[in-house]
């Protein structure tokens, strides 16, 4: 599966907060992690593919480099690691790995002990201890947000947002739109129009919106 070029080109011409604008009108909740820092600078479209991790004890674990030998291309890679702030097993060697399988990017409630040259969103180190992988492919919670396989997870420096991939054209067409809206409204802020019949836009602004900006 892969995201279709016009949704690509949607998704990266709007921000996290105009789509989580969206998604809170449709009624979506639990679409954003929060608490995450960007460990490079940049953004990240993908298809999560999400893995469970939880605190090692001595029972045997999962195959953690067979679950990223498994990453399609394209995908942005949700480890939940049960908001443990445990530092993630995951050195140089699995990092590359990731890089090329072609692998977007890597989001995780765990901590990373370094760079690892993709563009990732992880959380501080909290205390020792070890993570062993318990599941792939399953819904998951990172960072308080609800992540299921198969959604398109748009991550910028201002916020990551998890789309369902069943409405996300639909809201990345109503988030470009809401962005034409922010722009003209700021540009009649700036001309010195009121407040009041701004935010939210009345009757007579919406329609001077739509005669000002339709297409010729």
């Amino acid at each position: 599966m892969a995201i279709d070029p016009t949704l690509r080109d949607a998704l990266s011409a709007v921000t996290p907060a105009s789509l989580a604008r969206a998604l809170t009108r449709a009624g979506v909740k639990a679409f954003s992690p929060r608490g995450l820092s960007p460990g490079t600078s940049g953004s990240a479209i993908g298809i999560a593919y999400t893995l469970r991790m939880i605190p090692a004890r001595d029972d045997a674990a999962g195959d953690l480099a067979a679950a990223i030998d498994a990453v399609p291309e394209d995908s942005l890679v949700v480890i939940d690691a049960a908001a443990t702030g445990l530092v993630l097993p995951f050195g140089a060697i699995l990092a590359a790995r990731l890089d090329q399988r072609g692998a977007a990017g890597l989001i995780t409630d765990a901590a990373l002990p370094e760079a690892i040259g993709l563009p990732s969103w992880s959380a501080p180190q909290g205390a020792g201890g070890a993570l062993a992988l318990v599941g792939t492919q399953q819904p998951v919670t990172c960072g308080g947000a609800a992540i299921h396989p198969g959604d398109i997870v748009v991550c910028a420096g201002d916020g990551i947002v998890a789309l369902p991939a069943g409405i996300a054209e639909r809201i990345a067409l109503e988030a470009v739109e809401q962005q034409r809206l922010d722009l003209w409204i700021q540009r009649e802020v700036e001309r010195g129009e009121s407040l009041a019949r701004l935010l939210p836009p009345d009757a007579a602004a919406l329609a001077r919106f739509q005669a000002e900006t339709k297409p010729a």
